[in-house]
């Protein structure tokens, strides 16, 4: 069986990941694609990259001759689809090629995984984003993974502000105003004696839900 091989925690190039996937899963290669950014990795996922215009064709195999990760999100909808197969076959030839890659399989269900990547060691997203983003970055725990996320952070001056009911907020989800826009009113049960906070953008207008406090 192939074994992923850990990439080296303060490797100093960024790892460069191949997202590919089905148009029906792609709510999963977002959520992946975006905690894998937050620790550093360079991601290529097609919503993120190809603009109105752009060769689709083009795009997707200029950005399989430069991977050195190819993620395999392999679902009962992957399985259909020719493009899928087209992307894993481009993987294995510069794999077989002798080029430094790594293919790892990520199932989303219980659907078998394709012959030639059968006795590769897969992940399983049933086990969450975050012990995913660990095993194909080759983080030891947990700790090593916040320690990334904060050094991204730092790197991009990007500010985090904590709204009551809410959380860690960086930006307005529906705009991407800044958290001073982000607006509460105060709601309190008195029959209950709970207190919760109703937030909007005041950028944008947008109602962004809210909860106790």
């Amino acid at each position: 069986m192939d074994s992923i091989e850990p990439a080296p925690v303060d490797d100093p190039e960024r790892r460069s990941i191949f997202i590919s996937h089905n148009k029906r899963d792609a709510e999963v290669g977002r959520r992946l694609g975006a905690q894998l950014k937050l620790v550093g990795a360079d991601v290529w996922f097609d919503e993120w990259e190809i603009r109105a215009g752009d060769s689709i064709v083009g795009s997707v195999s200029d950005a399989l001759e430069s991977f050195d990760t190819f993620l395999l999100l392999w679902s009962d909808h992957a399985a259909k689809s020719g493009w899928v197969r087209a992307e894993l076959e481009a993987a294995l030839t510069r794999r077989l090629s002798g080029r430094n890659i790594r293919v790892i399989p990520i199932r989303l269900d219980g659907t078998p995984l394709p012959a030639l990547v059968s006795s590769y060691k897969y992940l399983a997203m049933d086990e969450g984003v975050a012990p995913a983003v660990d095993e194909i970055m080759g983080f030891a725990n947990d700790r090593e993974r916040l320690r990334a996320i904060q050094s991204v952070l730092d790197e991009a001056d990007i500010r985090l502000e904590y709204i009551p009911g809410w959380g860690l907020v960086v930006a307005c989800p529906n705009c991407g105003a800044s958290p001073d826009a982000i607006d509460g009113h105060i709601l309190t049960d008195h029959e209950r004696g709970d207190t919760y906070i109703d937030l909007r953008c005041t950028a944008c207008g947008e109602h962004l839900g809210g909860g106790e406090i």
